[in-house]
Parts: C-alpha cells; structure tokens; sequence
C-alpha cells in the first residue's frame, strides 16, 4: 500500500526539523519553505512563499494531509508582521483543502493562545483562551479558522498547542510544558489517521513531575505521552525556584505574558 504524502510548511524550522526524520518512515514528505531545504530519501522539497495562493495551489497538489508549521513567531511581534504568515498563509492552505477535497490538516497552534493565564495550576484544552501576544492572538484565530473548516467542509482537523519542543530544556517553566520529538509525532500520526477524529484540540505536552498543561480526552484521537521531561535539562538549566516576574513566572506564556504589547497600528496613521 503507497505511503500518504505530507506537505509539511516550515519543514526547515525547528519543529520541522525534529518530526521530518520520525515521519518519514511512514509517510512520503512533501516539504516547504522560504528557502531550499536538503533532502533525503521520502523527501522532496520546493521552496516558496506560503502566504501566495499559487504557490499554496502548487504544493497542495496531490497531497493527503497538511502538518502547518510555518509562521512568524516572537514575542514582540506587532500585528502587522503577523497578517501575511500567521493569517493569510493559513486560510490560503485551509481553502486548497476544501477545494481539492484534502483529508486531513494539522495545525501547530502554541500554549502561547492561553499565555496570560496563572501557572499556579494544570489547564487542559477547555481553557480560556488568553493569548500573551499578537503571536499567540494569530493562534487564536488559527484555532476558530480552523474549526469553521472542519465542520464546514468535513476536513478531519487536528490542533496541537505545543509548549516547548526544545531537544534540552533550558528552565523550570519550561520543563512544565516540554513535548519531546516521539510524543510529538505520535500525535502528528493520529492527525493523519484517526478514524474518530472531526476537529480536536490537543495539549502538545509529554509527562513532567509538575505539569502545566494537561490532557482531556474526547475519543477523537488516542494519545498518552510515553516521554518525561526529568533528566533532559540544558546544563545552564535554571530552576523553577530561580524565576522570577520578570521571566513572566506568573503566566502560562513565561517572557511572552511578561513582555510589553506592542501598538497594534501605527499611532501616526490617521485611518480610522
């Protein structure tokens, strides 16, 4: 039986870079970004821009599944910076679904949609939605574009807020919300397979002594994580203990709930 082929957008990051060798076994890659990526076998590669829908209409053809990666990502983003990559790119890849009658989405979605949120407790995926940023304020409208296609035009649709996908965790904060590679593609493979699955939210999380994100099930996908975060610390690895308010300790998002908004839109434009 012929492997499914999935386009993978931001094949190149470093989320990208950590599932591509755990899914290529199983499926046939299809890979992009904005510059050219070096291949290996069940891979192939274009390099473009997303956020136009001729290229979008170019990568999706023949594919069965869509992993998005892509999308511009930090905690001082201003909204305009976000419009192109993190709402444009989006609705581009989510309207080449409907149109070719594409089966399955996965979306990279982040802990950072319910970042103002206090860490003194574990949320599962009925959490408010309290993003930190204009980067986690894209997410947000990611999730509902992506629910309204779903259950609109039948796509089975997967989101996985990821916390931290870092190979070693760099600090306490972090160690709360850490996925590692295999737990992470375990949840890509129920994205591409499930036959329960309509449109899921997931916590993207392996197992971790003090969790900060924690798991509902609905009976759509089947995940339970098999990594632990305990003994992956970076050597410069700072305790819980050490945060402080200014590494937004506080909140779910950690530097991005405590960093400052930028302005939306420039103060000296007129338009109203």
């Amino acid at each position: 039986m012929p492997k499914q082929r999935l386009l993978i957008t931001g094949a190149s990051g470093a989320v990208g870079t950590l599932l591509r060798p755990l899914l290529r076994d199983r499926y046939d890659l299809v890979l992009t970004g904005r510059k050219s990526i070096e291949t290996v076998d069940g891979e192939e590669a274009v390099a473009g821009d997303i956020t136009s829908r001729d290229f979008v209409e170019e990568i999706t053809q023949g594919v069965d599944g869509i992993l998005h990666l892509a999308g511009a990502v930090g905690k001082s983003l201003t909204y305009e910076e976000t419009i192109g990559p993190n709402y444009d790119a989006l609705l581009h890849l989510l309207e080449a679904c409907r149109r070719k009658r594409i089966e399955r989405f996965i979306f990279a979605s982040s802990h950072h949609i319910v970042g103002m949120l206090p860490s003194n407790r574990e949320w599962d995926e009925s959490a408010t939605i309290a993003p930190d940023g204009f980067y986690g304020l894209s997410k947000a409208f990611g999730e509902a574009a992506c629910a309204m296609y779903a259950l609109k035009f039948g796509i089975r649709t997967l989101v996985i807020r990821i916390g931290n996908a870092d190979p070693k965790i760099v600090d306490g904060r972090r160690e709360r919300i850490w996925i590692s590679g295999p737990d992470l593609a375990a949840i890509v493979h129920q994205g591409m397979e499930s036959a329960n699955l309509t449109y899921e939210i997931v916590n993207g999380v392996s197992k971790s002594g003090r969790p900060l994100l924690s798991r509902r099930p609905t009976g759509q996908i089947e995940y339970e994580p098999v990594s632990h975060s305990g003994g992956n610390r970076a050597s410069d690895f700072r305790p819980l203990e050490t945060l402080t308010e200014g590494d937004g300790i506080s909140y779910v998002g950690g530097l991005f709930a405590a960093d400052e908004l930028p302005t939306p839109f420039d103060r000296s434009d007129s338009r109203t």
